[in-house]
Formats: structure tokens, C-alpha cells, sequence
């Protein structure tokens, strides 16, 4: 079949159910903006390094449920829709971020959307996922709309965060920390987590260090003390006897 049509030269495209909208209507707002998260899924997917490999099939998987959505909301309420979103589709992406997540360091700050470029590229469609669920909120407020695409849609968005994480790890970039001060003022991004545990463990070996230095200069204190002690007790002995000292009591050995 040809791939133009001409059918939309007047401003409208079709849905199911021979209805016609206006290209900037709220449905085709919806699908539009899940094509271009679909297509940035497959950017990300055609950059993956060889470390991160393991969830390619997660995101082909994730493209085709997007397409299912796509078609979803493209039938009129009244009709059956010809494809549906299985239950167990929000469930997968709730184990999936888990087992991402048990690989990951846990956040103590926001992060920049930076890293390596298959992950730069998940940021990017973690965006547009969200823009789509907005646009998929704001239709569901004019005509129902099926409560699996939004629970799916809201954490959806959370796996790609999940996933730029975990390829970036996989590919041996580094996470900037977004820090803003007291009054607001954004400072300079913090290093990579590599470089702050590196520096962290150093600060960690300086404690231990500085503390056993205390430790032995208390012991060795002790010591010196208890020789005095000792050495008047010697002397005042001594005296008691009538005696004299003949030559200086040796120090103790305070090894």
C-alpha cells in the first residue's frame, strides 16, 4: 500500500471506528506522543553497550505494550478494543526495577540527566513517558480510559529512570549529583559516586588512623606515668631506709 494518503491534508486523522479528529486533538496528542517514547526506546535500544545487553528484550517487549496502548486509545469507548494490555504488564515492570535496582547504589541526591549515551537517551524518553501520561490524564477526563494504561504509563516512567541508572553503571559512567544550597543557588555538581566513595574511604582511613595514634599516645602516656610512679616509689623507700642514692634509678623501659 502507498504510504501517503492524502487523508490528512485537511488538518484530521482517523481512529478506529471510522472517526476522524483534528491532528491536535487530545487522542492524537496521546498516541503521538507515545510513538515518539516508542522511538526513543529504540534509539536507546540501538545504542546499548555490550555490558548492558540484558534488557533488550525488556524493551522490545515495552515497544510492542506501547503500540497496544496506542491502539487502546484509538477505539471509541463503546467499542472492544482489538488488543488488550495484559494485567501482568505493570507487574513485570515493577520486578524488573527491583532486579535493576538491586545492582544500584541507593540515591542520596537528585541526579542530572547525564551518563553514557544509551543512558542520556533513556533520560529522554523517561521525559517523554511522562509527557505522554499527561496527555493520557487529560483524555481519561473526557472519555474512560482503561485503568491498566495509566498505572502502566505512571510506572513506566519510573523503569526508565530505573533502567539509565543501571546502563550507565553497566557501561562505566559516572552519576552527577544535582545539590542546591540554603538560598537556592545551584553549586557545582558533585563528582561520580566512584570518586566520592574513593574519596570517603580515605577520609575513613584517616579517622582510623588519627584514632589509633590516640590510643597509643594514651598508652604510652599510662606507661610514662606508671614509671614515675615507680621511681618515687623507689626513692621514697630509700629514704625511709636512710640510705642515699648512689647513681640516678635506671628509666624504665617504656617499650
Amino acid at each position: 500500500m502507498k504510504i501517503y494518503t492524502r487523508g490528512g491534508d485537511d488538518g484530521t486523522t482517523g481512529l478506529s471506528g471510522n472517526r476522524r479528529v483534528r491532528k491536535d486533538d487530545i487522542h492524537t496528542e496521546a498516541c503521538g506522543s507515545l510513538d515518539e517514547l516508542n522511538a526513543f526506546m529504540g534509539a536507546a535500544l540501538s545504542q546499548l553497550p555490550a555490558s548492558a545487553h540484558a534488557v533488550a528484550g525488556w524493551i522490545t517487549g515495552i515497544q510492542c505494550d506501547l503500540f497496544v496502548i496506542g491502539a487502546m486509545l484509538a477505539t471509541p469507548p463503546q467499542s472492544p478494543a482489538p488488543v488488550q494490555l495484559g494485567a501482568d504488564r505493570t507487574s513485570f515492570l515493577e520486578t524488573t526495577i527491583d532486579q535493576m535496582e538491586d545492582e544500584l547504589p541507593p540515591l542520596k541526591n537528585f541526579i542530572l540527566p547525564q551518563g553514557a549515551p544509551a543512558s542520556v537517551v533513556m533520560h529522554q524518553a523517561r521525559a517523554v513517558a511522562r509527557r505522554a501520561e499527561r496527555a493520557v490524564v487529560r483524555l481519561s477526563g473526557d472519555e474512560p480510559v482503561d485503568a491498566s494504561i495509566l498505572a502502566f504509563l505512571n510506572r513506566l516512567s519510573d523503569w526508565l529512570f530505573v533502567a539509565a541508572r543501571w546502563i550507565n553503571r553497566r557501561e562505566g559512567g559516572s552519576e552527577t549529583a544535582w545539590i542546591a544550597s540554603a538560598a537556592g543557588a545551584i553549586q557545582e555538581p558533585a563528582q561520580s559516586d566512584r570518586l566520592s566513595a574513593t574519596l570517603q574511604k580515605l577520609d575513613d582511613e584517616k579517622e582510623k588512623r588519627k584514632t589509633l595514634f590516640e590510643k597509643s599516645a594514651a598508652e604510652l602516656e599510662k606507661k610514662r606515668a606508671a614509671a614515675e610512679k615507680l621511681f618515687r616509689s623507689g626513692v621514697d623507700q630509700v629514704n625511709r631506709d636512710g640510705g642515699k642514692v648512689e647513681k640516678p634509678l635506671r628509666d624504665m623501659d617504656l617499650d
